[in-house]
């Protein structure tokens, strides 16, 4: 790719293993915790201002996790310490496309070693470039998740038009015949 610079992921961003936190530890706020496997609750005190980039260490490796605002990444994670100047929604998208499970170092349980991941090789666009692609591709998200609530409302209304249709309208028949 034209324009492009070869380089090491460890020169792109720099990793750090999140924190470690108990659900007994936690005291419910604003602050999400993120985990290998994404948000699954939320604490009174945050550890990295945001935006950020998160992806699974232990056990679910490899996702990739965006936070607008600030964050608690839980220790199964790597959270980007440093984007070195890059694009934090660029980075997103770029780690999604870089499929990091296939780098499991763990025997029993899948594991994601940052000191290996950071050696890996990348090519990686300028910072206009990475500012363009991060505007298309959030777009475009932006445009599915519109699509998929769009989706469930008319999946719902579907259902109740059957109901009304089918059930309440059988009902009242046999009431009717009764």
């Amino acid at each position: 790719m034209v324009g492009w610079r070869e380089c090491k992921l460890g020169n792109v961003i720099t990793f750090q293993r999140g924190f470690d936190i108990t659900q007994n530890e936690q005291s419910v706020g604003d602050f999400p915790v993120v985990s290998s496997s994404g948000t699954k609750s939320y604490h009174k005190e945050y550890k990295v201002k945001g935006p950020g980039v998160v992806i699974g260490r232990k056990g679910t490796l490899g996702t990739v996790f965006y936070l607008k605002g600030d964050y608690w990444p839980h220790d199964t994670t790597l959270w980007v310490k440093d984007f070195n100047g890059n694009l934090p929604l660029f980075i997103f998208y770029f780690l999604k496309e870089l499929e990091l499970e296939r780098y499991d170092v763990g025997s029993s349980n899948p594991t994601l070693n940052r000191n290996h991941i950071h050696l890996l090789p990348v090519l990686v666009p300028h910072l206009p470039e990475q500012k363009a692609i991060a505007s298309v591709l959030s777009s475009l998200d932006d445009k599915i998740d519109l699509l998929h609530r769009q989706n469930k409302t008319l999946e719902a209304m579907a259902e109740t038009l059957f109901r009304q249709w089918f059930v309440e309208d059988a009902q009242e028949g046999w009431e009717e015949k009764c």
